[in-house]
């Protein structure tokens, strides 16, 4: 009997080495230092779970900066081979459209959380590792009567105000939380700038060689950089 053509394309769950790693250079998501000490904590704490998506045929993450990021943090990972460590993925082989497709979606694409089911399944549970703030745990606590972690009265009674219908005060809350993502995003548009250092000259030059660029560079443009890729 012959084998059933399957109905979808899966990953590959891989081990590779970290120098095989690319971030992706147009990568949308900004990773602030808390995130990544978050992560960190996590990781200590159950470990690395996985879920690392890396596109063989470009080298580029498409999802899971923030987590790769930390592991080099851990390994005190610097690109050379003294500090490489094995990197458990899930590899794929996309062209780059869908890459960057991809990029966006496996963020843009992740459920909501209904914060009357998280009030009722957080007795016991640290808000920390579970990665809740306290803005998040307000949030919680105005929707579910079954929590209450004695955060932020005034942001509660501001989401709570008047005893509002139900689906006027949800609304409240997507424009908050509508206006803290704005909040973020703004805190980042004024600086469109990073700095890349190296141990020694000679690896700097093998770098900008390895792109076309001459060793003398102190500057380059993202854009113009994004295109050697």
């Amino acid at each position: 009997m012959a084998d059933k053509k399957p109905l979808y394309k899966q990953s590959e769950t891989v081990t590779i080495k970290r120098s095989q790693v690319n971030f992706a250079v147009y990568n949308p998501k900004n990773h602030t230092d808390a995130q990544k000490a978050q992560i960190k904590r996590n990781i200590k704490s159950v470990g690395f779970l996985g879920g690392v998506i890396w596109n063989k045929a470009t080298g580029n993450l498409i999802d899971g900066h923030k987590r790769v990021q930390t592991l080099d943090s851990i390994h005190h990972y610097d690109g050379t081979t003294k500090t490489d460590y094995d990197l458990k993925v899930e590899m794929v082989e996309l062209d780059l459209k869908t890459e960057k497709e991809q990029n966006i979606f496996q963020t843009k694409s992740r459920t909501e959380l209904d914060n009357v089911l998280l009030g009722n399944m957080l007795d016991g549970i640290d808000y920390d590792l579970a990665g809740l703030d306290e803005f998040d745990l307000n949030m919680i606590a105005a929707e579910s009567p079954a929590f209450d972690f004695g955060g932020n009265d005034e942001v509660k009674e501001d989401i709570k105000e008047m005893e509002r219908p139900y689906e006027e005060r949800k609304q409240m809350i997507k424009d908050m939380k509508a206006q803290q993502k704005e909040n973020t995003i703004n805190k980042f548009q004024g600086d469109p700038f990073f700095t890349l250092s190296f141990d020694s000259f000679e690896n700097k030059a093998e770098f900008l060689e390895r792109f076309g660029f001459n060793p003398s560079e102190k500057f380059i443009k993202g854009e113009i950089f994004a295109d050697k890729l």
